[in-house]
């Protein structure tokens, strides 16, 4: 069974979340321009937390850093699980995505869509409180 990795980085010291454009076509969407999230396929024996930061690095080229997961989902998509994940900590290196990425943004929680891949924005919200309140 193949499980992918969907990865929805939180930058919380600038209050942003890292949300990649992908070409058309990807987890069925057939309009370009869509905002989606990082994703790719775990790794024999690989942790989801790792697979997260090694996604992001191959895709939108961003170092993640103090990488914490503050929420896991799954859904079905076609015939392959993905695993959803939301991971907190710090981006550095210089963007450069990668197909399937076709670009990148760093948005406020305000500026996101209502939904982002399986994630919705109130959800994403509720996440990045319930780290700032751990942290603090």
């Amino acid at each position: 069974m193949i499980v992918r990795i969907d990865a929805l980085p939180i930058v919380l010291e600038a209050r942003r979340v890292v949300v990649a454009e992908v070409i058309g076509g990807y987890h069925g969407q057939a309009q370009l321009g869509r905002w989606w999230l990082p994703s790719g396929p775990l790794g024999e024996g690989e942790q989801p937390g790792d697979a997260a930061i090694r996604i992001v690095k191959q895709q939108l080229g961003l170092e993640l850093e103090g990488v914490v997961v503050v929420g896991t989902r799954q859904a079905k998509v076609g015939d392959a699980w993905h695993l959803a994940l939301a991971v907190a900590g710090a981006a550095g290196g210089e963007p450069d995505p990668r197909h399937p990425v076709s670009g990148f943004a760093a948005r406020t929680l305000a500026e996101l869509p209502d939904q982002v891949g399986f994630w919705h924005r109130d959800d994403v919200a509720v996440l990045v409180a319930r780290y700032e309140r751990l942290r603090g």
